[in-house]
């Protein structure tokens, strides 16, 4: 007992779902079903000179990118303000139902989203992002601390599982799975809740991720370890709206 380590994990019933589960092995999605989180490698956060990354080191309203499960979809990482209990009722596009546990860390503050947006698929990108947290008011939305898409202008509300507060996307952000490690302060992630678009964004995007990294192999999965950035450095732009 005195060796264990008492790990913090933000899955409801994720019993039955298979690690490392690749993009064509995804269930297709069917209207009214209660979905269930998808298991994917487990993997370490970590700076870009690979040390660990502590969820006492975030800083509050700072956007964080970081690639999960494959090596070219991009995720946020944040530290809220206040603590994101959960759990939160949410319905996908296609009215699949799931229950986003809440907020990770000592306070329950800390998640992790799909970065790509849900309804056109914006996405930060090296030369710039439309999609990013917003910590103060903007015109697109009167409150601050949402993640807003200047793209199209939709608005999600990261303490409640990224539902959409407004324009026009059709679904929650998919939610990243986290699990923090309460005696190392580490953080993992470890797979992914709700209604993701992976497959519809490779389809759009793929020739032009191929261009942005240098490789082929832009539908690989992340490895073992995933560096987190700052979105100021992961692009160098970002749109303001």
């Amino acid at each position: 007992m005195q060796r264990r380590r008492f790990i913090e994990i933000c899955v409801a019933g994720a019993g039955g779902c298979a690690a490392g589960q690749v993009l064509s092995q995804s269930p297709p999605a069917k209207s009214g079903i209660a979905l269930q989180p998808q298991k994917f490698d487990r993997a370490r956060l970590v700076t870009p000179d690979n040390q660990p990354i502590h969820a006492a080191a975030l800083l509050r309203g700072v956007g964080y990118v970081f690639n999960y499960p494959y090596v070219t979809t991009p995720c946020f990482l944040l530290r809220l303000p206040q603590s994101a209990a959960g759990p939160s009722p949410l319905t996908t596009e296609a009215g699949d139902t799931y229950t986003w546990p809440g907020g990770v860390g000592p306070d329950r503050s800390i998640v992790a989203y799909s970065a790509i947006c849900a309804h056109k698929l914006a996405y930060p990108s090296p030369q710039v992002s439309f999609i990013g947290y917003r910590e103060k008011p903007t015109p697109i939305y009167p409150k601050g601390n949402v993640i807003g898409c200047c793209a199209e202008k939709s608005v999600y509300d990261p303490s409640v599982g990224a539902k959409v507060l407004g324009g026009p996307a059709p679904q929650p952000l998919a939610a990243i799975l986290i699990e923090h490690d309460a005696a190392s302060d580490e953080l993992f992630a470890v797979g992914t809740f709700g209604g993701h678009k992976f497959k519809e964004f490779f389809e759009k995007y793929e020739f032009k991720l191929t261009l942005e990294s240098g490789s082929s192999k832009v539908r690989n999965m992340a490895g073992g370890s995933v560096v987190v950035k700052p979105l100021a450095q992961y692009s160098r732009q970002t749109a303001q709206c």
